[in-house]
């Protein structure tokens, strides 16, 4: 008789990338749930942002808006990097459930203030702006990334992060191209931001009501032991007495009260540990370590060129000051919907690659084509026409598709119960390059200006492609104890299986002793 989950196996690996993508969600109704809630989520951020605060922020700045929205994207960066840790804690504590559905909370109420405080004002711009802030305190978090971790079976797990790119790719693509066809060029709908601003509540109600509709069962916390045998030599002391309370609970006589100022300087010290433990997750773990490193050269080379992208493709075209109000609608549309539009079926057959042949093996290759994609933009500026443009940008999205292994590889790297943290610990890895590349383009920026050339920003594009490239070497080389089990490769998977026998009988011994000091006292 044949096994019915070796056969779907069997009939997945006969069918291609699309097809293989809509075969799990089908058999995987939490996942597509999920990806569903993920990219309305997104949808939602994205549509009032284009047609409501992007043309508030011009109207009310004007020659300020660069400016201001530095400093907001700084103030973005800050919050999301010092919450992140422990967003990432409480995401793994909670119900994954709730940790997303209070992270999209934080990206929907800025528009909610819009609609609250009007959106037509300074002030609600201002008020728009602070809210937009303050609610980035689960950026770095990658909580849905985290969620679809957690309601996918392991042997799908790298197609299922795919199809969490592709997905969100899709509905941002959706939901701009639609009103830029009905508003901009069919104008069957008015451009009224109210419009914008009611269909986004609707679109962050039935978000929420998704997350809700999740069923997923979480482990207890003993089921799993947060230690990773391959890569400590001996088991902590202070793992040890956490398992002998495992084992047996002590019965001694309950900690005399703290005062009011111990307990508020206990709890303000295991607050500001939350903020370090994700960093110290990562370097402490050999292979996340390697990981936050490449991922933080790839993100900040991405962040560099996307900052300049606006302003170089104007220059590039001869549009800076003369451009005409079509010429600059026209490249702001070529830099947004070509590359969205082919990133979803390359997301997806990234995924269904991985799976194949393991994400390791695919971000290794990966990472050389990324660098060569960010370099080609350079000839933009010989080019000037409007179809490079759209070619220039689908380049950069496809150079981002080594994020697809990457993420799949640290949220199958991760410690047992800390799989949240270890994507917020890549989040933060992204912040900080968004953080460093806005002030590295502010300082680089008015230096090529004051040069003599007629479009210097071209030179970002070679700097970057040598620094993605350069994000091939710290996944090179195999680190002690091996890539895991997750990295797709025998020889690592392998080892994973020695270390892990080696762990348990190592665990039984602990487990033995401690129950003998137990019976002694």
């Amino acid at each position: 008789m044949t096994n019915p989950k070796s056969q779907s196996e069997s009939e997945d690996e006969d069918c291609d990338a699309f097809s293989s993508g809509c075969k799990l969600c089908s058999r995987n109704c939490e996942l597509g749930k999920v990806l569903l809630a993920s990219g309305l989520q997104m949808a939602s951020v994205a549509l009032p942002e284009t047609f409501v605060v992007a043309l508030l922020r011009a109207e009310i700045w004007q020659h300020q808006m660069s400016s201001y929205m530095a400093y907001a994207a700084i103030g973005i960066n800050s919050v999301a990097v010092i919450f992140g840790g422990p967003f990432g804690r409480f995401s793994d504590i909670v119900d994954r459930r709730l940790a997303a559905a209070v992270f999209a909370i934080g990206t929907f109420a800025p528009t909610w203030s819009l609609l609250i405080f009007g959106h037509t004002t300074s002030k609600a711009l201002w008020i728009s702006t602070i809210v937009k802030v303050l609610g980035s305190y689960g950026l770095t978090s990658n909580v849905m990334l985290a969620l679809i971790n957690d309601v996918t079976h392991p042997k799908d797990r790298e197609e299922a992060v795919g199809l969490y790119f592709a997905a969100n790719n899709l509905m941002s693509l959706t939901m701009t191209g639609i009103p830029v066809l009905l508003v901009l060029i069919l104008r069957v709908i008015p451009n009224n931001p109210i419009i914008f601003l009611v269909v986004q509540v609707v679109l962050s109600t039935l978000c929420l009501l998704l997350l809700c509709s999740v069923r997923w069962k979480r482990k207890e916390p003993n089921e799993e032991v947060d230690v990773d045998d391959s890569d400590s030599e001996d088991v902590p002391s202070s793992t040890s007495a956490r398992l002998c309370a495992i084992v047996e609970p002590s019965v001694e006589d309950p900690a005399p009260k703290k005062s009011c100022c111990s307990w508020i300087g206990h709890y303000a010290k295991q607050t500001a540990r939350q903020f370090i433990l994700p960093i110290r997750l990562a370097f402490g773990n050999r292979r996340l370590r390697r990981l936050w490193c490449a991922g933080f050269m790839l993100m900040f080379s991405g962040q560099l060129v996307m900052d300049i992208g606006g302003q170089y493709f104007n220059q590039s075209m001869d549009l800076i000051p003369y451009g005409t109000k079509n010429e600059l609608t026209t490249v702001a549309v070529l830099t947004m919907i070509p590359g969205q539009l082919l990133a979803i079926p390359g997301n997806l057959v990234t995924g269904y690659l991985s799976k194949r042949g393991g994400p390791l093996y695919l971000l290794r290759r990966l990472v050389p084509i990324a660098s060569m994609l960010v370099t080609l933009g350079a000839f933009m500026a010989e080019v000037k026409q409007f179809w490079f443009i759209a070619l220039t940008v689908i380049f950069l999205n496809y150079a981002s598709l080594p994020n697809v292994p990457l993420m799949r590889l640290v949220a199958g790297l991760a410690p047992p119960g800390r799989v949240g943290e270890s994507l917020t610990a890549i989040g933060i890895a992204a912040q900080l390059a968004s953080l460093i590349g806005n002030a590295a383009v502010v300082f680089i920026n008015h230096k090529l200006m004051q040069t003599d050339m007629a479009n210097p920003l071209w030179i970002y594009y070679p700097m970057c492609g040598t620094l993605t490239l350069m994000a091939i070497l710290p996944i090179q080389g195999t680190p002690y104890g091996g890539w895991g089990a997750a990295s797709g490769l025998r020889e690592d998977q392998m080892v994973a299986i020695v270390y892990a026998h080696v762990a348990q009988q190592r665990w039984r011994k602990l487990v033995a002793r401690c129950k003998a000091a137990r019976a002694a006292s």
